[in-house]
């Protein structure tokens, strides 16, 4: 189904090759990846462009508060040169990283970067949106008829994008941001109570979530259909649940599916919201406003 996805439009591309170099101000430069023996405004040769481009991350030059490689080999930086990204008094060049490429940084990298300082946060964080929208783009062409999909998620031969799914691509866009708030709080807190380095919490957390994920699909809670019905009513954005009810979507997704979909989004939710630590009563806690239906909600209040 993947070569039947919509595809958003490129946008227009210029290559840094035709930016306009008199518009560089003093000390400033431009040095293509085709380039070779440039001499900076500082006097330092390049020899080669293509390396002077990947290894820049480690030159003198490059410093900033926020530094966000999205790009680059596995373990860039790593054990052996992660002492380039100091500046001379010991300093970091960067105060905070967070990783748009995976594998990016080793782990004794980032090691030696937050017990400088450095507030880090690991690819494995800063990249659960993928997974994400991944799982959501595979669970509306699972719960689609194969006419629906084709008038709902392909582009028209006009290149017309179906409204659906533009709406679709919000509503992903938006949990993601949830996650990805929810994910950011849960190390910050944790970091706050125990001074664990971030990028182990990113590890613990996720190693939290599966086990939790794990215990559930393998409880009798799946069998729970008012329980599932009601976080996977919360997960799914509301269009395709417009599009198709939510008893239907259930019925056309694979079992396994809507099981891992129901462990994982619920595992993840109990965990951000308790940490890493909770006692074991804080789930029967957490759990209770998902089985309580809208009569016991209705009884209750009349109590």
């Amino acid at each position: 189904w993947y070569q039947r996805r919509v595809r958003e439009p490129k946008l227009s591309q210029r290559t840094i090759a035709n930016f306009d170099v008199s518009k560089l101000g003093d000390g400033g430069f431009r040095v293509l990846v085709t380039d070779r023996d440039v001499k900076l405004p500082s006097g330092e040769l390049v020899e080669v462009g293509l390396t002077f481009r990947n290894n820049f991350h480690l030159h003198p030059l490059s410093s900033a508060d926020l530094f966000v490689p999205c790009g680059g080999r596995p373990e860039s930086v790593n054990l052996k040169n992660v002492h380039k990204m100091f500046h001379s008094d010991g300093t970091p060049r960067f105060k905070i990283i967070v990783e748009g490429a995976n594998l990016f940084f080793t782990q004794d990298a980032r090691m030696q970067l937050e017990e400088a300082g450095v507030v880090l946060y690991k690819d494995a964080t800063a990249n659960k949106g993928g997974v994400t929208s991944s799982s959501l783009e595979v669970l509306a062409a699972l719960a689609m008829k194969d006419s629906d999909f084709q008038h709902h998620m392909c582009k028209k031969d006009n290149g017309e994008v179906p409204e659906f799914y533009n709406q679709y691509v919000k509503e992903i866009q938006q949990v993601i941001k949830a996650n990805a708030q929810r994910e950011f709080e849960c190390i910050w807190q944790e970091h706050l109570k125990t001074k664990t380095p971030r990028y182990l919490l990113t590890d613990k957390i996720s190693d939290k979530i599966n086990q939790m994920n794990d215990v559930i699909q393998q409880s009798t809670l799946v069998n729970n259909r008012t329980l599932v019905k009601r976080v996977l009513g919360d997960y799914i954005p509301k269009s395709l649940q417009n599009l198709i009810s939510l008893d239907e979507i259930i019925k056309r997704v694979p079992d396994n599916y809507v099981r891992a979909i129901f462990g994982a989004s619920l595992a993840s939710l109990y965990v951000y919201k308790h940490g890493l630590n909770a006692p074991e009563f804080a789930f029967f806690e957490f759990i209770q406003p998902y089985i309580i239906k809208p009569t016991d909600d209705v009884n209750n209040n009349n109590n």
